[in-house]
């Protein structure tokens, strides 16, 4: 998608050596790297199918579903689901059977489908892991609360999953489907359609494109992460508190329990956070310098980005079967040929 943006502050100097040689290379390394891309993340959406269905088969178990923090990490899985499934039909569609000439009308809605799914899925995972994070913080706050309640966990990620979808409103309208031209000016028979920018967000500088990049950009990735840079270090400070107070009234097993919980969702949000932070601020550089940095930057690390998602949908389950023991042996008990 060439676009121009008109009265975009620049990014670089383009006449600058230094700055042409690191856009040769940025491009190098992605063209170097596209080729295997489409196998790595095929490979990524069926082991990570499999992982998430075996992961939302033992949280759902009668023994774990008890748990509003197993609630929400059962609607981070199905979305992460969701994220692989339309992943893996737009990679096969549109990597492995490739067309030039264009796709059919169908094939062009999915597309503009998938850029929503993609970016709406993967947001309500973020959110739904900063609502885990406040529902942890909630409890060790509060030995009973009304957040410890799986119903109330499951309202809250549905209400998430409808707000996010509504911010990605803006994205499916940005995207049009426009037939394709034959060499004499005359439209395709059969048909064929191209999804690209619509002229109404590019008109007037770029000034719709722009507020959906700083919309998308702001609430969607980094909102989020401040979020969960805010729990983390709410976590880590409740944690040192409650060692404190086990060494002064030598108060053990419950709290220890609950201890390691809260130290598996850390790693959670450590990973999360790694990962999700710098996206915040290339979204940031993206809305700013939309002409420079959009083009010459994010669209050649676009499939590093991808891969990058698609490896936070296996967090979940790696962390809990890696650290939880109560996680662990009910796997075990659903799957007892592990055992050997």
């Amino acid at each position: 998608m060439n676009f121009a943006c008109w009265m975009d502050p620049p990014f670089f100097d383009i006449n600058d050596n230094r700055t042409q040689q690191f856009l040769v290379t940025l491009e190098s390394i992605r063209v170097a790297y596209s080729p295997v891309h489409r196998y790595i993340s095929i490979l990524l959406c069926v082991f990570g199918l499999f992982a998430n269905s075996v992961h939302i088969w033992v949280l759902t178990r009668p023994q774990m579903r008890d748990s509003a923090v197993h609630t929400v990490l059962t609607c981070i899985a199905m979305a992460d689901m969701g994220t692989m499934i339309s992943y893996s039909i737009y990679i096969t569609r549109y990597e492995f059977f490739k067309r030039a000439d264009g796709y059919t009308y169908g094939w062009s809605m999915f597309l503009k489908l998938h850029v929503v799914f993609s970016i709406g899925l993967h947001a309500i995972s973020l959110y739904l892991v900063v609502l885990m994070a406040y529902i942890r913080y909630m409890a060790i706050k509060a030995r009973y609360t009304k957040w410890m309640m799986p119903q109330l966990a499951c309202v809250m990620s549905a209400i998430v999953a409808i707000c996010i979808f509504l911010l990605c409103i803006p994205t499916y309208l940005l995207h049009s489907a426009n037939r394709v031209l034959a060499e004499n000016g005359e439209a395709k028979d059969p048909p064929k359609y191209v999804v690209t920018f619509s002229e109404d967000f590019i008109d007037n500088h770029c000034a719709l494109l722009k507020m959906n990049l700083w919309l998308t950009g702001i609430f969607l990735k980094v909102v989020p992460c401040i979020l969960l840079l805010g729990f983390t270090f709410a976590l880590l400070k409740k944690l040192r508190e409650n060692s404190k107070k086990r060494s002064a009234l030598l108060h053990i097993s419950d709290d220890k329990r609950s201890d390691r919980i809260t130290y598996m969702l850390l790693l959670m949000l450590a990973v999360f956070l790694t990962t999700e932070l710098p996206q915040g601020f290339l979204a940031i550089f993206n809305a700013i310098f939309t002409s420079h940095f959009h083009g010459m930057v994010y669209m050649n690390i676009a499939d590093f980005l991808d891969l990058f998602s698609l490896v936070n949908c296996y967090v979940g389950f790696i962390v809990f079967v890696t650290t939880g023991s109560k996680y662990r042996e009910t796997l075990m008990t659903l799957l007892p040929f592990l055992k050997y």
